[in-house]
């Protein structure tokens, strides 16, 4: 607990509840983070689940690059909007929820890829794709929620 009060007493802390521009500027880019981590989930779960089947699936693989750049931002940007309130939303359940969601998202989209390339059969694909996509939704979804079940 010290820990995580030092981190919200310090600098950043400070500065994300206290500046005029700090804040918005933060959740600008960790929204920015959080769409384009989406669009390469969403693009490629849904191509599992046979949409755009005109699309090679492992060509989809040169998207995580993006991906792993918006995850990077989300990252950053969601350490420092953390840094706000860290006390208090690391024992709200919503908060719990929403990492969850999004390690076992990241988890599952190794899966869904590594489905594909082994050639797993289509229903295990699919459901893979599923899953993941409802964890995806689920991480965005409670991220937006922990504003107001505080």
């Amino acid at each position: 607990m010290d820990a995580l009060l030092w981190y919200e007493e310090g600098p950043m802390g400070i500065f994300i509840r206290e500046s005029l521009w700090g804040y918005p500027i933060v959740l600008f880019c960790h929204a920015v983070g959080m769409a384009t981590v989406m669009g390469v989930v969403v693009v490629l779960n849904m191509r599992v689940l046979g949409f755009a089947k005109e699309l090679s699936v492992p060509a989809f693989a040169r998207l995580f690059n993006i991906a792993w750049l918006g995850f990077f931002i989300n990252l950053v940007s969601g350490l420092i909007l953390f840094a706000g309130s860290t006390s208090s939303y690391v024992f709200q359940g919503t908060f719990q929820l929403k990492i969850g969601a999004i390690v076992l998202g990241g988890i599952l989209m190794k899966l869904v890829m590594g489905a594909v390339r082994d050639n797993k059969p289509v229903a295990v694909q699919k459901l893979l794709a599923v899953v993941c996509l409802l964890c995806w939704i689920v991480g965005v979804v409670t991220g937006r929620l922990m504003a107001y079940l505080a």
